[in-house]
C-alpha cells in the first residue's frame, strides 16, 4: 500500500492533484504524517486543511518568507483535501499570473471554470488571461487587466503589508543575531 506522493511539487505554481485521496487507513495516515511534518502549523491536516481562512493566512506567510513553492504546495494540498475551496483556487491563479506562468495559469483557469461555472471571478480571470496571453482566442472577449486582483493577499483590507513586512524583517534579523552568537 503506497500513498499517493505529492504531484508537481518541483515547480513554483503546480496544479492541484485531482486524483481521489487514499481511502485505506495506512495510506491516509502516511499522507497526514507527511503534511504534518512539512507544515508544522497543521498537526491535524485532515481537519485543518479545510479551514480556508487559515490556509490562506499561512500560504501568504510562506510567500512573505520567500517560500513560494511551499505556499503553492500548501494550497494544492488543501485543495486535494477539499477542492471546493474557491479562494484557494483563486490564490493559485493569482500566483500563476504574478509569476507569469502561462501554462499553469491556463490549466488552473480552465479547472476553476469547470469546477465553478458562472463564478463572479471568471471575468477577472479572463482579464488576467488577456494580459498574459493577448493573442489567445479564449481571452479575446476580455479587456486586459492592469494589475493582479490581489487574491494572494487574504484579508487585504485588514492587513497592513508595510507594517507586517517591517515586523517580519525585524524578526529575521533578531533570529540571525541570536544564531550568530
Amino acid at each position: 500500500m503506497q500513498a499517493n506522493p505529492p504531484r508537481n511539487r518541483g515547480t513554483t505554481h503546480a496544479l492541484p492533484d485531482e486524483t481521489p485521496l487514499p481511502v485505506d487507513a495506512a495510506s491516509r495516515r502516511l499522507r497526514e504524517r507527511y503534511i504534518a511534518a512539512r507544515f508544522l502549523q497543521f498537526p491535524q491536516p485532515a481537519h485543518a486543511l479545510r479551514d480556508t481562512a487559515n490556509v490562506l493566512r499561512w500560504s501568504r506567510q510562506l510567500l512573505d518568507d520567500d517560500q513560494p513553492r511551499q505556499a503553492a504546495e500548501l494550497l494544492q494540498t488543501a485543495l486535494e483535501e477539499d477542492p471546493a475551496q474557491r479562494p484557494l483556487w483563486l490564490f493559485l491563479i493569482d500566483l500563476a499570473f504574478t509569476g507569469n506562468d502561462t501554462g499553469v495559469f491556463v490549466e488552473l483557469s480552465e479547472s476553476f471554470r469547470r469546477r465553478f461555472p458562472g463564478a463572479d471571478a471568471i471575468p477577472v480571470i479572463d482579464s488576467l488571461g488577456k494580459k498574459l496571453l493577448p493573442n489567445d482566442p479564449r481571452y479575446a472577449h476580455a479587456d486586459a487587466a492592469d494589475t493582479s486582483p490581489g487574491w494572494s493577499m487574504p484579508d487585504a483590507e485588514l492587513r497592513d503589508a508595510l507594517r507586517q513586512q517591517k515586523l517580519h524583517t525585524a524578526l529575521v534579523d533578531a533570529m540571525a543575531f541570536h544564531l550568530s552568537r
